[in-house]
């Protein structure tokens, strides 16, 4: 059932066997899992059923660059960031979970097969179809991704990404959790704090506010934290009386903070070959992408990060790229007020002569303009299933080159509490995040290796400022929605924060499910494998939670 924490009376919030905090991808994931079972659950959510533009300053904070204001990329409202999402799905690898004596802090405490074994579910949750992530398989009658080309086993360019609705959690799963008997989602629930019981090592009790400023205390046996790797070491921290942080007593809350870092460098040139360049539908109906990343043996054998390489649309800004659709979305951006147009073009002027540009592409591509106004209205706009995004070819012929990799987790990558505080009195944070040289030295031996491979098993050549390249790279950006690693999963307090069952070493009763507990980021968006370690956590809960069984025809909230 839903229900509401101003109108709950107490004693209805102290009977739960599991009090999940969060209300996104891993808490809906992880509640709808545990429907049925013979005990209570709550879910607590900040928000209520739509998202409160209102809330977004108590996430508000500070960050070095080029890293984005941690509150950007977070949303409060039942769903959480599902509801803004764009639908990627990526399942990690298994050297992903390797320790790589060439990448420091590498290495899970899990095997692949441990989360691998929950992906097929994880893509049912995301409406995401099969996991087939080969497209000889997934795609029927499948062309090659570049035309006679075959990797020579160190470029591996037969995979896809797979795409969801993109689905809201919230609205997905609303229905399903109202219909269990055992769960109640608890909405304008905000937490603030994590109360220790009478020993060290348990979590009694958390606080939360409701819309009035009122507070008051969630009793549970067990808690699960659900809210993000940005929020999980701010309330770790602001739990703790001392300043030290909960489950910190060897120093690993908030560090080894990664996201992904990305640019688009240089471009492919086919040279006639045909190149697979749109989306396309796998046999199961469901939009995918192909991309080209680095073997597992090329990986070890040049010390590579696992890195993803995507062709990419031309600049919208450059109207040499013949497009009266991109055209038509650059010009519609400089009737922007003079704020927003900045952000958009990232400070740029439009030239005159430019402006002039777009505007004959446009004029004389009235009729491509046309075909992609219906093809976005009646496949992005009216679908169930979405196009993801918008693909449009450059005029002449060649594909800009964008890729995302994987870095090294570092300790002085991390989250840390600074002394300002939000209207709740909750400290907020400060994200500094780096990218060693070390990472810098991998992704340009892998742009030269795909440069050199390209050329060589292939008619089509990849260019770029070989000069350039390691400034370019250095300039790379962080995908900030990418919040992974800040209570990193370890066999042992002195390497992370949970251990291989998602429980905080020092709180036993208090599990992590989120990004939060990523060890490394491999190339893969974070999603899919939150859902698939929800999952995990919920099968862990059902064997092992020692709870009550759920009285027939009992309630949570007898006061809602």
């Amino acid at each position: 059932m839903l229900a509401s924490l101003d109108t709950c009376d107490d004693a209805s919030l102290d009977d739960s066997a599991v009090c999940i905090v969060g209300a996104g991808a891993a808490g809906i994931t992880l509640a709808c899992e545990l429907a049925g079972a013979p005990f209570k659950v709550l879910l607590l959510e900040s928000g209520g059923l739509h998202p409160d533009e209102t809330q977004a300053g108590d996430y508000a904070g500070t960050a070095n660059e080029p890293h984005p204001n941690p509150s950007q990329y977070r949303r409060f409202g039942f769903g959480g960031t599902t509801g803004i999402w764009g639908g990627r799905c990526v399942p990690y690898e298994p050297i992903d979970f390797e320790r790589r004596d060439y990448i420091a802090n590498s290495g899970w405490p899990i095997a692949y097969e441990d989360v691998a074994r929950h992906y097929p579910r994880a893509l049912e949750y995301c409406d995401a179809g099969r996991f087939d992530f080969a497209a000889a398989s997934a795609i029927a009658q499948a062309p090659p991704t570049i035309e006679g080309f075959d990797g020579g086993g160190l470029i591996d360019a037969a995979g896809i990404e797979r795409y969801s609705l993109p689905t809201d959690f919230g609205r997905g799963y609303r229905g399903q959790l109202e219909a269990a008997r055992n769960v109640t989602v608890v909405l304008g629930a905000r937490c603030v704090g994590l109360i220790k019981g009478g020993g060290d090592d348990r979590i009694e009790a958390v606080e939360v506010v409701d819309r009035s400023g009122r507070r008051r205390r969630v009793r549970s046996q067990a808690f699960v934290l659900a809210v993000g790797g940005i929020e999980t070491p701010r309330l770790l921290f602001a739990s703790d009386r001392e300043g030290n942080g909960l489950g910190n007593r060897t120093d690993r809350v908030g560090r080894f903070y990664a996201c992904h870092f990305e640019n688009c460098i240089g471009r492919l040139v086919a040279h006639g070959a045909s190149v697979a360049f749109d989306f396309e539908r796998t046999t199961d109906g469901v939009y995918c992408r192909r991309k080209l990343r680095f073997t597992a043996a090329a990986q070890r054998e040049h010390r590579l990060l696992n890195t993803a390489f995507r062709l990419h649309f031309p600049e919208y800004s450059d109207a040499s790229h013949g497009s009266a659709v991109m055209s038509a979305i650059y010009l519609a951006k400089s009737t922007l007020i003079a704020e927003y147009r900045d952000i958009l073009q990232h400070g740029a002027d439009l030239a005159p002569a430019a402006r002039a540009a777009h505007i004959r592409n446009v004029v004389l591509g009235m009729p491509e303009l046309a075909k992609f106004g219906w093809d976005w209205l009646t496949r992005r706009q009216l679908a169930r299933r979405k196009l993801p995004y918008t693909l449009v070819r450059n005029a002449d012929g060649s594909f800009p080159l964008e890729f995302n990799a994987e870095q090294t987790p570092l300790e002085r990558s991390r989250i840390r509490p600074i002394a300002d505080t939000d209207r709740h009195g909750l400290r907020r944070v400060q994200v500094d995040w780096f990218v060693c040289e070390d990472d810098i030295e991998a992704a340009e031996r892998g742009f030269l290796l795909l440069r050199d491979t390209v050329k060589a098993r292939s008619a089509c050549r990849i260019e770029f400022d070989a000069a350039q390249l390691r400034a370019r790279l250095a300039a790379s950006v962080p995908l900030g929605g990418h919040q992974i690693g800040t209570t990193r999963m370890a066999a042992t307090p002195r390497e992370g924060v949970v251990d291989r069952h998602c429980a905080v070493f020092e709180l036993p009763n208090l599990y992590v499910a989120s990004s939060a507990v990523f060890c490394t980021s491999s190339h893969a968006n974070p999603t899919l494998t939150i859902v698939a370690l929800a999952i995990r956590l919920a099968e862990r809960l059902k064997a092992t939670l020692a709870a009550p069984q759920m009285r027939q025809g009992s309630i949570i909230c007898s006061s809602c």
